[in-house]
């Protein structure tokens, strides 16, 4: 194995193969003979190097931008789904509703609103909400990145996120 053109090859992967890259080369780590162990170990760490400097140069670049131009980019970066462009209308045309109506307005049971919105904010985390990475974190609140949740539990989007959403393509329409 030629763990330095590896090593020189990773920037310019996708994450697909960076993905495939470290799945072969814990596997070698793991079973390989001494010399493949090594070079496997170097590899992994090399991707670790790799992905911290990439995460620390996005967060400092977006922690530069504005709400409205992160969430613009973040939409840009990850498109919404048909679903996920449901949950954003619905709130952006019934603001100040709970998650239940806000999902009985969508047809769904519960407060399946809630869930579905903030997978979709947590999904797009390091470009709405860029922070350093962390050993140990508590729950992060993801649907307070781009709503606001009042004291009687009904939902509003800040006004920064609407505007980038209208950039987007969302409007009210009532």
């Amino acid at each position: 194995m030629n763990v330095d053109k590896i090593i020189s090859a990773l920037p310019g992967m996708s994450h697909q193969e960076r993905d495939r890259v470290r799945a072969n080369a814990e596997k070698l780590r793991d079973t390989g003979n001494a010399d493949q162990k090594l070079a496997a170990s170097k590899v992994v760490d090399a991707l670790g190097e790799l992905e911290a400097a990439e995460h620390k140069a996005l967060v400092d670049r977006l922690n530069g931008l504005e709400i409205s131009a992160r969430v613009v980019e973040a939409f840009q970066m990850n498109p919404m789904s048909e679903t996920e462009a449901k949950i954003i209308q619905v709130l952006l045309d019934n603001p100040g509703s709970t998650s239940t109506e806000l999902s009985q307005a969508l047809g769904w049971g519960a407060q399946s609103w809630h869930m579905h919105f903030g997978t979709m904010c947590a999904n797009r985390a390091i470009y709405l909400w860029p922070a350093p990475k962390s050993e140990v974190r508590p729950a992060d609140f993801y649907s307070g990145i781009l709503a606001d949740l009042s004291s009687d539990n009904r939902w509003t989007l800040k006004p920064d996120v609407t505007a980038a959403l209208s950039e987007l393509g969302l409007r009210v329409r009532n």
